[in-house]
């Protein structure tokens, strides 16, 4: 008989309400029928949110723990930066566990791949409990437990040029940036760049851009990804993502787009820190 396959549930981002601790309950139970025994790791959940440095030993806990394959971090926000220095890298480069988590958690996942060159998943696992959810527990069942995470899966469309190779890094354009100067900005030379975000208008995405651009980013990748720009799309701002991306991003650098990384609840998981080559 197969043993199951084990997943531990935190929150290193901002902390949840007493309805999204519920959520989480119904997470578990859907998990568990997808054969994944998942725990909610206490500490992340309690009534009184562990400090910064506590969520860090109870990740590095986590990554420690030979039984859990799986590391989901069902939060989001703003805090999930403050974890960082307080990690035990060592342990997180020798564990087996994979970590999964989006938008804030960009911080966590470009950390961990900085200082320990481990890949890291760009995915919410709650999007099996939403309005996508059957389609979203099939994708769970058929491609994130066994392994099989493809770009194929995101069916990218090229904006300008025919082909990308590199290691994809990056995630939320906001997120991303508040590891600007720190020892946890990997490096970019020769990657590609994963830009995506819920919140901010034309001016927002515009600003957030032109520093990639004054920090040299575009000219050491070797394409851009952009996923979903929430606001942007919702509220049909313009000018639109495509205009100011095509716009501020120099001409030689290749641009595909997908609807299938964001905040959307049909997103689906891409693996950052692997390395991948993309054609038209």
């Amino acid at each position: 008989m197969n043993m199951m396959k084990k997943a531990a549930l935190v929150a290193c981002s901002d902390p949840l309400s007493t309805e999204r601790i519920q959520e989480i309950h119904v997470l578990k139970e859907k998990l568990l029928a997808e054969g994944l025994i998942a725990e909610m790791i206490s500490g992340f959940f309690d009534e009184t949110p562990a400090s910064p440095a506590e969520k860090a030993q109870l990740l590095t806990d986590c990554f420690r723990n030979p039984e859990f394959d799986y590391i989901f971090d069902v939060s989001g926000g703003d805090l999930a930066n403050f974890v960082l220095p307080h990690l035990d890298y060592n342990v997180i480069r020798k564990s087996r566990a994979l970590f999964f988590g989006y938008s804030d958690l960009t911080t966590i996942i470009n950390g961990i791949i900085a200082k320990t060159g481990r890949a890291a998943v760009n995915y919410q696992v709650r999007n099996i409990l939403y309005g996508h959810a059957d389609e979203q527990t099939r994708y769970f069942r058929e491609c994130v437990l066994p392994g099989r995470i493809l770009p194929d899966d995101l069916h990218l469309q090229f904006l300008r040029g025919s082909r990308m190779e590199g290691r994809v890094l990056g995630g939320n354009i906001r997120c991303f940036l508040k590891l600007a100067g720190t020892e946890y900005w990997p490096d970019l030379n020769g990657s590609i760049l994963l830009l995506e975000s819920l919140g901010g208008g034309p001016f927002k995405i515009m600003t957030a851009l032109e520093q990639y651009r004054q920090m040299g980013v575009f000219d050491q990748v070797n394409g851009v990804i952009l996923g979903t720009f929430t606001e942007m799309e919702r509220e049909k701002l313009k000018p639109s993502i495509d205009e100011l991306v095509l716009d501020i991003v120099p001409g030689y650098v290749p641009v595909a787009e997908t609807r299938y990384i964001g905040h959307y609840t049909d997103a689906r998981a891409l693996v950052l820190g692997d390395i991948f080559s993309l054609r038209r």
